[in-house]
């Protein structure tokens, strides 16, 4: 009799250790990374046109409900923005602080602007942001660099 209930308690033991791994990878794979958001998302530009960009005064971009803005490289810049959820995007009204800039920065700047007003559709895949023309092609592609607290 001793033998059935050991035997019993053995496999009661080894039923449970089996059911508590199985719902442990069950929990693991529902957790996955929320995806990211424009709006509460600081972007680093990583390229433009295809080419690397370095990240000392690499463009930033930030969004808030309607309203885009950030730093071109040498300076700040904002507009109006649209963002459907099935990737439309449009700028309007883009703008920029005028300072003299240095080193190239102000040619990264002007191009990245003028790309930034071609921007079609968008897509956020993970922790980037691409930013496509309308004929799908990859004007830039952004990394996420931090959540960004709400402007007032």
């Amino acid at each position: 009799m001793k033998a059935f209930f050991a035997s019993f308690a053995a496999q009661i033991v080894a039923v449970l250790a089996i059911l508590a791994i199985v719902s442990a990878c069950t929990l693991e794979s529902r957790d996955t990374e929320p995806a990211m958001s424009l709006v509460s998302t600081q972007w680093n530009l990583k390229t433009l046109d295809g080419q690397a960009v370095g990240p000392e005064n690499a463009p930033t971009l930030s969004f808030d409900t309607s309203r885009i803005g950030g730093n071109g490289g040498c300076n700040r810049y904002f507009g109006n923005y649209t963002a459907s959820s099935d990737g439309v995007f449009s700028t309007d009204q883009l703008g920029a602080t005028k300072m003299a800039c240095a080193d190239g920065r102000g040619q990264l700047e002007q191009h990245y602007l003028e790309q930034l007003g071609k921007a079609g559709l968008y897509a956020v895949t993970r922790e980037q942001l691409h930013l496509l023309d309308t004929n799908r092609k990859i004007l830039m592609v952004f990394t996420a660099a931090k959540p960004v607290s709400s402007r007032k």
